[in-house]
């Protein structure tokens, strides 16, 4: 007994002359799901995560590697980036799913306005999406992908708010259902990934605090909100318990390089302070609202 206490009083010492850390509880949801069943039920076993970018799987990595650990066939797609990223990208995704998939298109034939990427990021008005983005030619591009994957199932972020506003990612998600309702691609359910609101709230929140203390306006998630005209991501339907993919998961998101673990940062506060075990077994589910085409 008196050896544990003293491992204790060691590892916490450690702790404290490491720097503090922030309490990640906070940020975590206090709500409560349905387990999800459905995934169980279906053949084939073949699952596809469609993004707009390779980064924004962070928030369902934990579902990918569980249906892969579980014999499913999983791929995901995104638009490609850098030959460096991209084959990042694939090394990454080796632990936790079969086949990393990119479309390619030049940042031209994805968008017709001069937005830099410093502000590619800011939300505009969906009814302008037919005049900034190539909307037939990108969804000529992912149709192709999704077809030859053929997935029963599809992950995507949500069309509403696109997690925190970012337009490609409304877009993306958006364009999955089209594609689905126009009968170009054929899943039988649409899987999107959400925060709850507690966790969205508390997490977007902390991020405008950050901005704003680096001389940031820190309010684009508040006017992303107004742009899109609703409250926030939608509300989950099911959530998935994902503690025991905590190693896979966590060796996904620190697989990114220094730049955008930073920004995974935001959104999966603090990840990079904690061991793989500690930190999901707070973050232990991932939330999912499920359209049923």
């Amino acid at each position: 007994m008196k050896s544990l206490q003293l491992a204790a009083i060691l590892l916490t010492a450690l702790a404290c002359a490491c720097g503090s850390r922030e309490d990640i509880r906070q940020y975590a949801a206090v709500e409560t799901y349905p387990d999800d069943t459905l995934l169980r039920t279906i053949e084939p076993k073949r699952a596809m995560i469609v993004l707009a970018h390779d980064d924004d799987m962070c928030a369902l990595a934990g579902t990918a590697s569980l249906l892969h650990r579980n014999g499913w066939k999983v791929a995901v797609v995104s638009l490609a980036k850098t030959p460096e990223r991209d084959s990042a990208q694939v090394r990454a995704c080796r632990r936790i799913l079969d086949t990393a998939m990119f479309v390619h298109l030049t940042p031209q034939q994805v968008r017709n306005d001069d937005e830099t990427q410093r502000r590619g990021y800011y939300a505009i008005p969906k009814d302008s999406f037919g005049l900034i983005f190539n909307t037939s030619v990108i969804a000529d591009a992912y149709a192709a992908c999704i077809s030859s994957f053929k997935p029963a199932v599809i992950f995507s972020l949500d069309n509403e708010m696109g997690g925190y506003g970012h337009p490609e990612h409304v877009l993306i998600s958006q364009l999955v259902i089209d594609l689905t309702r126009e009968k170009r691609i054929s899943p039988l359910y649409i899987y999107q990934s959400v925060y709850t609101r507690h966790m969205e709230t508390r997490i977007m929140q902390r991020h405008s605090e950050r901005m704003k203390s680096w001389g940031f306006p820190g309010d684009e998630w508040e006017k992303a909100k107004q742009i899109y005209g609703v409250a926030g991501m939608p509300e989950p339907e099911v959530q998935i318990r994902i503690a025991s993919e905590a190693k896979p998961k966590m060796a996904y998101l620190r697989s990114y390089d220094e730049r955008e673990r930073k920004t995974i940062g935001f959104f999966v506060p603090e990840f990079e302070r904690y061991s793989a075990e500690a930190y999901f077994a707070v973050f232990d589910r991932e939330f999912f609202r499920i359209i049923r085409p």
